[in-house]
This record gives structure tokens, sequence and C-alpha cells, in this order.
């Protein structure tokens, strides 16, 4: 049985002081945030004209797209190909070779992109009304192309192209499939980094984290249902939670079982880097913007 680490625990000092960083940003832009990171220091996020935003090493990299509000960022990979929704045409985008394309989907289909992993494949979900949602795959090497994987909303992607959905199904390229522990009767909400972070239905208190191979990694319990923002494969993470016995949500920071402490200053963290980063937004020294940023325990 996996262990069951409470969330809130007793201690005498947080094991990290999360220290922050602004990231430049490119010219013309003034505000943005990070929402999706990915390896090889790859980062990527918006403006609030919905300017695409990329940063490789801390350092920003001139994205050729539209300049939209209906664009929304979902994931990026090591070579800083960008994934998301465009809600211009109700489709799914992939940023790639200089260029932002409309990805394949069926007729009739609102499509988005949720994750990309190194090799480029594509993972997102297509829904048509009153048709159940669908779990889609667009690999790299099959340009134009599109998948049918599951009736299922798709979370997550690895670099062995295994595709994770919500209720817990794993998807293998080789047409393959397997549950994660409690599947179906679960709420998938990350997979990020080998691990999938979401909850059991009817367990109100805790946040639990599977592996690959399907098997129960940690139940963390909480005073009620944890919400989990991004894991690496370090089993670094973060999410937002009531402390057993506390009323106030609070932000979170873990490795493995090992509770860091609190961020909750910093409640626009959203990413957990390969290099043990946080990253999203802070507000500028002056408090009147809010500016991309990166975290790291010192």
């Amino acid at each position: 049985m996996a262990s069951s680490p409470a969330l809130a625990q007793e201690r005498t000092q947080d094991q990290c002081a999360w220290t922050p960083s602004y990231l430049p940003l490119p010219a013309g832009v003034t505000s943005g945030s990070v929402s999706a990171a990915g390896s090889n220091g790859y980062l990527a996020g918006q403006a609030p004209d919905g300017r695409v935003l990329l940063w490789h090493n801390g350092q920003p990299v001139a994205v050729n797209a539209p300049v939209s509000t209906s664009i929304s960022v979902a994931g990026v990979n090591g070579s800083g190909e960008i994934v998301g929704y465009d809600g211009r045409s109700s489709s799914a985008f992939v940023y790639r070779d200089g260029s932002f394309q409309t990805l394949p989907a069926p007729a009739g289909t609102v499509t988005s992109a949720t994750a990309i992993n190194d090799s480029g494949d594509v993972v997102g979900s297509a829904y048509k009304f009153p048709d159940p949602y669908r779990s889609v795959v667009w690999k790299r090497s099959q340009p134009g192309a599109y998948r049918i994987i599951a009736d299922d909303v798709a979370i997550g992607i690895d670099n062995a192209g295994s595709v994770v959905t919500e209720k817990g199904s794993v998807w293998s390229p080789d047409g393959t499939t397997r549950g994660l522990a409690g599947s179906p009767n679960l709420q998938v909400q990350v997979f990020q980094g080998g691990y999938a972070l979401g909850q059991a239905f009817g367990d109100y208190t805790g946040l639990h984290k599977w592996d690959t191979t399907g098997s129960l990694v940690h139940r963390y319990e909480a005073q009620d249902r944890p919400t989990p923002r991004s894991v690496n494969s370090h089993g670094l993470m973060v999410a937002s939670y009531t402390p057993v016995g506390g009323t106030e949500r609070e932000l979170g920071v873990w490795r493995g079982a090992t509770f860091l402490g609190n961020i909750t200053a910093e409640r626009r963290v959203r990413v957990v880097t390969e290099t043990d980063e946080l990253a999203g937004q802070r507000a500028s020294a002056d408090g009147q913007t809010w500016l991309p940023a990166t975290w790291k325990c010192s």
C-alpha cells in the first residue's frame, strides 16, 4: 500500500526558501506569464494581448505566431515547439519550424492540444455534441494525420508516446491500454515527468500520485480535495490545498513525500521545471503589473 503523508505536517522550518527572478521580456512586451515548461530549458507563456512567449535558458526567443487573446498556450517541449488552443478556429495548434500550424481534426469538432513530447508528438482532445470527448494523437512522423485513441479527455503524453486520460487510462503507441489504480473512477489533472496527479471518486481529502505502470505511488491527505498544478521527473510537485485542521488554502511544494513548505505568497506559480525551478507570474517591484518569473530553492 502506498504511503499517505499528510499535506499539512508539523515542521519547525521550511526546507526551501524560494528566491524569485524575473524573466526578461521581448521588445514591446511589458507583462506576461509562464504557463508551460519543457526540457532543455524551455518555458512558454503569453502576454496579456495574447502574444505567445518563449524562453530558452532564461532568455526570450522570437516567436512568429498570431497575436490573439483567443489563443492559449498549453505545452512546450525540449525543442521549443509550442501547442495549445486557437479559439479563432476552435482548433488545436502547434508552433514549430518557425510557423504557427493548425492541426487536422475530425470534421465539426472543437479541438485543443494539451501537451507535446520531445519527439514532437502532440496529444489533445476533440469534442462534438452530443458525442463524448475523444483523445487525439498527432504523430510528428505523420504530418496531416491524426489518431483517435480513447473516448476521454487527454491529459498528457510522455517521451515514450504514452498518453494518460482524465479517467486514468494509459494508452501506449502499440495500441495497448492499461489503467491507473482506481481507473476509471478517477479525475486525473496532471501528467508530467512520468507521474500522474489527480483524485479518486469519493475521496474528498486525498491527492493521488501514480507512475506510468499504473501503480499508486502516494496518497497525500488534506482538509479538502487538493488541486495539483505541476510535477517533474524528480518528484518535485506543486499543489494547492487546505491543511488538515485549517480553513485557508495554501500553495505547497513537495519532493516525493517530503513537504518542502508553502509558497502561498506566490499564488501564481504554475509549473515545475526539470531543473527543479518553479515558474509562473509575480507582481513587479512597484506592484503595477505582473511579470513572468522563476523561483529557485535556496
